[in-house]
């Protein structure tokens, strides 16, 4: 095995916030610090956030400033302190998981110290920007410009899932991909039972037949609308059951609208955020569906979570996270349609196999991050030593 590697993971997502790539790169920090040096460069936090980093490894913070969503935008041009901490690590890779100022900045300095850098598309960044941008092609144009150079500039290029490579072609990137996918830290747990019984006194669930669960930000923009649509439905040919939504975001009134709208308001049940992993695994316990219809998500770590628990997911057709989902077999499909998945929610509750679909999926859709961090190690390694001899894989 090589020497201990320095390994820095650049985010603009980073803890307070949770989403996503916050789940990543602190599971990549996390597992690389078990036998190397890793160490996280980030935004600073907002001062009334009151958030102290507390990990197991360094995390390095620039100057920032408010950025749309309770995000924070990084200013690391302007942070003396940051930059010489920086340059003093030494490091042996930069890995880079977005294509905005931090990103671009790290990348830079990798080239200064000529040292290999990585970068992961973890976001469908133009979708993104014609929403919040509300449509505006010279700015969406100009964004794409600004992420596409970035990109372009990294050594090599990465995605989480093989769907997502496609995405990177259409902005227009002709180099190598690799993907690498994700994973958990969840195991199935010995007091499942004890874990599911505390979800049933919390919300008054004993003896409830149907329990549906979304885990994730909510937002409109992961199709939610077409998931109260279809519960609309599913209600209306008389099914009862309850739908979890395990998460906080920008759209939390905009939803509960929509499900009063829909006159679901007795069938939902918003928990916020939930940060006690030992709750979370109740809930993927408790329930006997994952509805996730996100066309959105790159990746969908909450899916990897839910077969970790034998739980079968329900996602739509040719989405990211539809990969390595057959049909049936370890979870279902159904098209971007209301009705189309309001049927395939009934038919996978009266599929007399679905607690063999959910044993399906935990042989096959469950990863640790474990087995993550060992092809990980493993890549870097090869990118650092291709590097010395001269080869870069972005061509």
């Amino acid at each position: 095995m090589q020497s201990k590697l320095k390994i820095l993971e650049a985010t603009e997502a980073f803890f307070p916030n949770i989403d996503g790539v916050v789940n990543v790169v602190k599971n990549y920090a996390e597992q690389l610090n078990k036998t190397d040096e890793c160490t996280v460069c980030a935004p600073k936090p907002a001062k009334k956030s009151k958030y102290k980093d507390e990990e197991a490894y360094e995390v390095l913070r620039c100057n920032s400033f408010s950025a749309p969503e309770n995000y924070r935008a990084p200013m690391p041009s302007t942070d003396l302190k940051f930059k010489k901490k920086l340059y003093e690590k030494n490091f042996d890779l930069i890995h880079v998981h977005s294509p905005f100022m931090l990103g671009r900045y790290c990348l830079k300095m990798a080239k200064k110290r000529k040292i290999p850098t990585v970068l992961t598309l973890h976001t469908k960044y133009k979708v993104d920007f014609q929403r919040t941008l509300h449509g505006c092609k010279p700015l969406i144009n100009f964004m794409m410009r600004y992420i596409m150079k970035t990109i372009n500039g990294a050594d090599n290029v990465w995605t989480v899932s093989n769907t997502a490579v496609q995405e990177l072609r259409d902005y227009g990137y002709k180099g190598e991909v690799h993907v690498v996918k994700s994973g958990t830290d969840f195991k199935y747990p010995d007091n499942a039972e004890e874990l599911i019984a505390k979800i049933d006194e919390a919300h008054g669930l004993k003896g409830q037949e149907h329990v549906f669960l979304f885990v994730g930000r909510i937002a409109m923009y992961k199709n939610l609308g077409l998931l109260t649509d279809a519960l609309k439905i599913v209600k209306e040919k008389g099914v009862d059951f309850k739908m979890i939504m395990v998460g906080g975001g920008f759209d939390v009134k905009k939803m509960k609208e929509k499900v009063e709208e829909a006159g679901l308001s007795d069938r939902f049940i918003f928990t916020g955020t939930v940060k006690d992993r030992k709750i979370l695994q109740g809930y993927y316990l408790r329930s006997d569906l994952f509805l996730f219809p996100s066309t959105f998500d790159t990746c969908s770590l909450v899916s990897i979570e839910a077969a970790a628990h034998k739980l079968p997911v329900v996602v739509i057709k040719d989405s990211c996270p539809a990969e390595g989902i057959e049909d049936g077999v370890n979870g279902f499909i159904s098209d971007e349609d209301s009705e189309i998945y309001a049927e395939k929610i009934i038919s996978a509750i009266n599929d007399k196999n679905l607690t063999q679909i959910g044993e399906n999926a935990y042989k096959t859709v469950y990863r640790t991050w474990e087995q993550v961090a060992e092809e990980l190690r493993e890549k870097y390694v090869e990118i650092i030593e291709e590097y010395k001899n001269g080869k870069k894989q972005n061509v």
